[in-house]
């Protein structure tokens, strides 16, 4: 943790528009790729009809099935908590000397000589205000815990899925399937955050000595000017503000199995309905870069990333309409909800929440049956 004044507003625009031009760029990547495996499998599939007609049976025509194609995700959240939460320094008990007190603008150490005559050489101090009188004065805040909410920017991804049909109950076909997900989720949020914090402030004396111009730093074998290292302690509500970004990013694996059931539309349309079980891996890392004020001027950094893969297991429900275009491959649109509960993930003193309990998919691509 470090002091530091907030950006200029227009570096702020400049870091943004690259931003978003990075999560642009990511987005078209992977559609890209996902539309040239679409492509590639439409040109297998019109080389199909020879192999098709040679493993079909009448007893049950095309068994098997094998689709792909791009995904859209909608309902995808993250919730940021403990915004603003600063790591505590630790100034150590309200009264008492020879103890190692650390602050966010400076500290107060043991030095080498124990401390001698209840003062140290081995103290440090960021601002010049922080002279008050004939002492220096050191703060400790302790944030309010916030708590922010944001949605996904329409993440992407792919869906592949394996089938077989096994039986025919009154016209309508059943079968079971399995089927593998993936979705690329980020999720970048700005928004700026206010509530209450304690703050510690411990008046040290200088014993009528004028201290070294801020920012400056003694040490533990010195010798330097001294400062008491007995502190008097006030404590006061102060109102903070956090400002700066947080985000998400996730890559969400999942894996669907369960059985569906097909029923004609007409002559070359095909309904499907399925639901079943759905196993998914999230791996996820949650950085932010935050500036706390307070105090009529006073600013933290607080800046931590961190990463880490989550397990989870849910359920699913998905409707398809399918058109054939020969005779063994046929182009499908639909819809799928998905239910993944939450994956989390800490960060310093903060956690953010990839929220996917009420996913819902929009599904499109290509099928061939053999």
């Amino acid at each position: 943790m470090r002091l530091f004044q907030n950006p200029a507003g227009a570096k702020v625009t400049r870091l943004k528009l690259k931003r978003n031009q990075g999560r642009l760029a990511s987005a078209a990547a992977v559609m890209k790729k996902s539309w040239i495996a679409l492509a590639l499998a439409l040109t297998a599939s019109l080389s199909a009809p020879k192999l098709h007609a040679q493993i079909t049976t009448p007893d049950n025509p095309d068994p098997n099935w094998i689709s792909f194609g791009p995904q859209l995700g909608f309902n995808i959240k993250a919730r940021f908590n403990h915004v603003g939460n600063v790591n505590p320094m630790s100034p150590g008990p309200a009264t008492g000397g020879d103890v190692d007190r650390t602050y966010d603008d400076g500290f107060v150490h043991v030095d080498s000589s124990g401390d001698a005559g209840g003062q140290t050489w081995n103290w440090g101090y960021q601002n010049d205000s922080q002279v008050q009188g004939n002492t220096l004065v050191m703060h400790s805040v302790s944030t309010a815990d916030g708590s922010l909410g944001k949605n996904a920017d329409l993440p992407d991804g792919f869906d592949l899925a394996f089938g077989r049909r096994l039986g025919t109950v009154r016209g309508i076909k059943w079968g079971a399937q399995a089927a593998f997900d993936f979705t690329h989720i980020s999720i970048w949020d700005d928004d700026p955050f206010s509530g209450s914090a304690t703050l510690i402030s411990d008046a040290f004396s200088l014993g009528g000595t004028t201290p070294p111009q801020a920012p400056y730093s003694g040490s533990f074998n010195g010798p330097g000017p001294l400062l008491g290292d007995t502190p008097t302690r006030t404590t006061a509500s102060e109102t903070v503000a956090v400002t700066g970004e947080r985000k998400l990013d996730a890559q969400v694996y999942a894996l669907r199995l369960g059985p569906y059931f097909e029923f004609p539309l007409g002559e070359r349309c095909l309904g499907r309905l399925g639901g079943g079980l759905a196993l998914a891996v999230a791996d996820t890392r949650y950085s932010f870069n935050e500036t706390i004020s307070y105090g009529g001027g006073k600013v933290v950094n607080n800046t931590a990333s961190g990463s880490g893969a989550e397990f989870n297991a849910g359920g699913y429900l998905e409707g398809k309409l399918s058109f054939d275009v020969t005779s063994c491959t046929s182009f499908f649109a639909g819809a799928q909800y998905e239910y993944l509960g939450t994956f989390s993930c800490n960060a310093g003193g903060e956690q953010a929440q990839l929220k996917m309990g009420n996913t819902v998919y929009v599904l499109f691509g290509l099928q061939m049956s053999f």
